[in-house]
């Protein structure tokens, strides 16, 4: 369920009000939160790279999301392993302008020392062969919540396969308790590189930040058809402004800034874009 508000801007007031609709995007992973029935005990759509033991668990801690999540069970190294096909999108992965954004949770069973869950994903050619990138979320030893781990990359040219990777490691025990839930894998549309008149964006656009829900951080993303002084503030939801995080002349193109709220509480926060006669504000979610 995403919060989509509408604004009115009069005077610097900002008056809203909100309207609750959901918004889907389409996932790439199968069997992303192991909710899946399992076929002869295995968890579908995924191979037991190390450990034969993965399966679902419902309870102790309770899920992120849904009503069950990956468990590694009696192992002590266990990974579990999913490939993805994203040959769809070569032509704009092999022209650097295709944007993947991956997310999951993370959690552990309450002991000392606890156990490690951990996340790789590796970007590998059309024969799954050569790894031409990768991402390692290292290990998470985290008992008292489910941590958001992220990833967002413009896929390295010739990818075509994401191998996503479940890391456990146990350190105390006899089950393995890295636990995982609610993955994630979108591919947003392509982002605009300036660099020639067909690349020039027909529009000023202001993007949805990613990831959303976010922890710590999240990026902001927006385009210009021309060039133009471009302010864009942070408030929160009474309008105060909270940080005014761009305010100078940007050129026709792709822009994008990280934002960093690792400092505010957890809550719903507004980010308004000005270029020119263009103003838009969306809202993002943040949570610690």
């Amino acid at each position: 369920m995403r919060i989509r508000l509408e604004f009115f801007l009069d005077n610097s007031f900002l008056i809203f009000f909100c309207l609750f609709t959901s918004s889907l995007s389409q996932n790439l992973i199968l069997n992303p939160g192991c909710e899946d029935t399992l076929v002869n005990g295995e968890i579908p759509h995924w191979t037991e790279v190390v450990g034969t033991n993965w399966t679902q668990r419902t309870a102790s801690p309770a899920p992120y999301e849904g009503l069950a999540y990956f468990f590694p069970g009696v192992a002590t190294l266990a990974e579990l392993q999913q490939d993805v096909d994203i040959s769809a999108y070569k032509t704009t992965i092999d022209d650097s302008t295709q944007l993947f954004i991956f997310e999951g949770y993370v959690r552990a069973y309450p002991q000392s020392p606890a156990d490690q869950s951990r996340i790789v994903l590796e970007f590998l050619d059309s024969l799954k062969t050569a790894k031409i990138d990768s991402f390692d979320s290292g290990n998470y030893s985290i008992t008292n919540e489910w941590v958001s781990v992220t990833d967002s990359t413009i896929v390295p040219p010739h990818t075509r396969h994401i191998r996503i990777r479940l890391i456990s490691t146990r350190r105390n025990g006899s089950n393995n308790d890295g636990y995982y839930d609610d993955l994630s894998l979108v591919a947003y549309q392509p982002v605009g590189i300036l660099g020639g008149d067909n690349q020039i964006p027909k529009q000023f656009h202001l993007y949805q930040n990613y990831p959303n829900p976010f922890n710590v951080s999240t990026v902001i993303s927006w385009e210009l058809s021309m060039g133009s002084p471009v302010t864009l503030v942070v408030y929160d939801l009474s309008g105060r402004r909270i940080m005014k995080l761009l305010n100078k002349h940007q050129p026709a193109g792709y822009h994008q800034i990280e934002f960093d709220a690792s400092h505010l509480p957890s809550g719903i926060y507004l980010y308004h874009l000005q270029a020119g006669d263009y103003q838009q504000t969306r809202n993002m979610i943040f949570m610690k």
